[in-house]
């Protein structure tokens, strides 16, 4: 029961902390036109700031967990100065100090995008290093960080791209609420070329992750991370579905307010799914791992 409650303490605090992480891509690489509005740049600056905070803590949080399932001694092992000690000096403390200084430092820059003399593309550049900086902390820990430099690079660039699409989400679900239909309109297109070429990339990226972590069809249905893993993407599908219905359908068909309305739930059908597939890779990555017979 104990170490149920560590995993899932584990589990949670890493998928908010992508969560935080998604939120910083999307506001640096998505928000380049709907940023000359100041009052709605206002608006998912004042949304993504407590995200990076939930981020901060949720890091920290991650790592007195992983300290207290590996100490096995209930609540008093999870901060054990020796203990603790053993575990930030191995590379779950690199990532916990990566992660913690990505999500605080973050804020300032975010902050300064409000400030009208402070122009939106040395935000950017800040913002960036952060972004890259964050990214190191994926090949640190986890069967990744037995690998070689391009492996590391291609879980990287997904990783990259994850973010910028759910990063992406809440600005443009708050966009079908603070802009005309035409600006609405105009956002999401070009959202939609942008996410078909990218979001391609994501899959084949995936498919060759998938490639070289499997080593047998039968390991998809033959082991608990192999379900886990087709649950992951059943969830994918579903996204590519809605992502698809978006572009082709609703966009294009956009008129009115209700068309408008209707384009804002189904983004908010899609901020869930992001969610759970954000939730079931916390658990691929952290309680089972890719060991196949």
């Amino acid at each position: 029961m104990e170490l149920i409650l560590w995993n899932a303490a584990i589990v949670v605090s890493k998928a908010v902390f992508y969560v935080g992480f998604a939120s910083v891509v999307g506001f640096a690489f998505f928000m380049h036109r709907p940023a000359q509005n100041r009052a709605f740049c206002k608006n998912v600056v004042y949304h993504v700031v407590p995200l990076l905070a939930l981020s901060f803590f949720a890091s920290a949080l991650w790592f007195f967990a992983k300290t207290g399932a590996f100490s096995e001694s209930g609540l008093q092992g999870a901060f054990d100065p020796i203990m603790l000690e053993v575990m930030w000096d191995s590379p779950v403390g690199d990532v916990t100090l990566v992660r913690m200084l990505m999500s605080a430092l973050a804020i300032p820059p975010l902050l300064l995008a409000l400030v009208k003399r402070v122009n939106f593309v040395a935000v950017r550049a800040m913002l960036s290093v952060l972004i890259i900086y964050g990214l190191y902390s994926f090949t640190l820990i986890g069967h990744i960080a037995e690998k070689g430099l391009i492996d590391k690079l291609i879980l990287a660039t997904h990783v990259a791209i994850m973010g910028w699409w759910f990063g992406a989400l809440l600005p443009l679900r708050m966009s079908c609420k603070s802009f005309s239909v035409e600006d609405t309109k105009s956002i999401m297109t070009d959202f939609g070329r942008m996410a078909g070429f990218l979001v391609t990339t994501l899959l084949l990226i995936g498919v060759y992750m998938a490639i070289k972590l499997f080593t047998s069809p039968g390991d998809l249905i033959q082991s608990q991370y192999g379900l886990i893993f087709l649950g992951k993407m059943l969830v994918v599908g579903l996204l590519l579905l809605l992502a698809a219905r978006h572009r082709f359908i609703l966009v294009p068909a956009m008129e009115d307010a209700d068309d408008k309305a209707q384009l804002k739930r189904s983004i908010n059908i899609e901020i869930v799914l992001a969610s759970a597939l954000l939730l079931i890779t916390s658990v691929l990555t952290s309680v089972v791992g890719p060991q196949f017979n």
